[in-house]
């Protein structure tokens, strides 16, 4: 009897220890990964299938130049072409076109994919270009978008700031192939018969983008001398409303938040200058408090830059006003319309208006981790095309990025976007499959990749770096320096 009472102790404490083992394999999410995603067939092919819808499988008849584009039987058909140029602007620029191509349909011919796949010349892939507006990539990640907020993980409370979304907007510039039709169209200045103002053109590129969640939502590419408040109001319509709007110290103007308040329903905060900016934000500076409510009118000089009838609907403007120290102790406000200081606290304010940092890293990755400033056209319209592009790929990359930290760790591990969006350029083939079941087989694989390169931050905050500004060398003020170091 006592044998049996210690065997069946035994038992216990070991089927104990195996439960405790389970649960917390269960809890880091691989088991449930394991069980939910990897064996449920029906649901991977559902996630597949959003993605699938994303590209459309054929030109719309108000986006051809010509009746008769996209109507034979090639080798690079739209679907296809659209897929392709994904791939060009998103795998980096370590290999010319001809090689991408050679290397993206060999794997898309070889994983089933594609069956009758062939690699395309370059110039066959510009001329299939050509024949595609850029407006159709701005179609495509307006659905990009649409899909990732479908597909979201539901527990979004890390998402949303006082339940809403958080955007933030700035502007870069991006230097351009120099090509006499990138000149004309947006930097027309940058040529060399224009003495010291440099020799690449350049192109002011705007972006709304979801400090949470890490994806651009909107965009848009204008001429380098370009006016970013101007962009803002272009890009209301595209912002979601009951959402929170955050901008840098370039966008305040009575004109910009005059805007915003009659088209936009929803928050937004604004960086200010203590000093050479409204009159109640110099008031307010002088008096040392650190928040208050002021109201900012329309200065003379955007009153005569308006019209009679414009004029007459122009009022004073209500906001609350927070002052702003930064570590070298310059003053700057923020400006804003969360008026309720209980459920808007002053120091919870200030530490959100950081995160607007967040679209100045996603610049970065553009430009250094993918390499976008290399185009692989020097057509105004390729260069549209690849500037969209890669903002599809990074929606669908950080979609990809959610879903697998979900499912993997629970919500609990960040991955690492290059990794993403890189092993996702490589399959871009699965967007436009010829066989659906055999996409949700790539598309499983490409998950278990996603997942399986962690990111892990510094725990040392980085030190910060002087702004490199990348626009045309003045050779003549050059010299002038020179000059004055050598009397010196």
């Amino acid at each position: 009897m006592k044998l049996f009472v210690v065997c069946a102790m035994n038992w216990a404490v070991i089927f104990i220890i195996f439960l405790a083992y389970f649960f917390t394999k269960l809890k880091k999410g691989r088991l449930l990964w394991h069980r939910i995603c990897l064996q449920n067939v029906d649901q991977l092919s559902d996630y597949t299938q959003n993605f699938i819808d994303i590209l459309p499988k054929d030109i719309d008849s108000s986006y051809k130049y010509r009746p008769s584009d996209f109507t034979r039987d090639r080798h690079l058909p739209f679907a296809k072409l659209i897929t392709f140029t994904l791939h060009l602007a998103s795998s980096g620029t370590n290999k010319g076109v001809d090689v991408k191509s050679g290397d993206f349909f060999k794997d898309a011919r070889r994983s089933g994919l594609w069956f009758d796949a062939q690699a395309v010349h370059r110039s066959s892939v510009s001329r299939a270009r050509s024949k595609v507006p850029w407006q159709v990539f701005s179609d495509i990640l307006n659905d990009s978008v649409e899909v990732a907020y479908r597909l979201w993980p539901e527990d979004d409370s890390q998402y949303l700031w006082h339940g809403m979304s958080v955007y933030a907007l700035d502007g870069s510039k991006y230097n351009l192939p120099a090509s006499d039709e990138i000149r004309e169209k947006f930097d027309p200045q940058s040529g060399l018969q224009y003495a010291g103002k440099g020799h690449y053109p350049q192109c002011l590129v705007s972006t709304v983008y979801d400090v949470f969640r890490r994806f651009p939502i909107a965009r848009t590419v204008v001429a380098s001398n370009g006016s970013e408040r101007e962009e803002l109001e272009k890009l209301i319509p595209l912002v979601p409303p009951n959402s929170l709007w955050l901008f840098d110290r370039g966008y305040p103007a009575y004109g910009s938040i005059f805007s915003l308040t009659q088209n936009y329903r929803g928050k937004c905060m604004f960086r200010c200058p203590a000093t050479s900016t409204f009159p109640a934000v110099e008031k307010f500076v002088k008096t040392g408090k650190q928040q208050a409510t002021i109201w900012i009118t329309p200065s003379n000089t955007f009153k005569r830059k308006v019209s009679l009838a414009q004029r007459i609907k122009l009022k004073a403007i209500k906001l609350r006003i927070i002052r702003l120290k930064s570590p070298d102790g310059t003053v700057s406000v923020l400006l804003t319309n969360l008026f309720d200081n209980r459920k808007y606290k002053y120091d919870e304010i200030i530490q959100l208006y950081f995160r607007r940092w967040e679209v100045e890293n996603y610049y970065r990755d553009e430009k250094i981790t993918l390499d976008i400033e290399k185009f692989h056209s020097k057509s105004v319209n390729g260069i549209l095309q690849e500037l969209y592009a890669v903002a599809i790929m990074s929606v669908i990359s950080r979609t990809l990025m959610a879903l697998c930290s979900q499912c993997f760790f629970s919500g609990k591990q960040e991955l690492q976007f290059k990794n993403a969006i890189m092993k996702l350029s490589s399959d871009a083939a699965l967007l436009v499959p010829d066989d659906p079941q055999t996409a949700a087989v790539i598309f499983k694989e490409l998950l278990a990749e996603i997942s399986r390169v962690k990111y892990y931050r510094s725990k040392n905050p980085r030190p910060s770096q002087p702004r490199v500004n990348k626009g045309p060398v003045n050779k003549w003020n050059q010299s002038k320096i020179k000059k004055l170091t050598a009397n010196a």
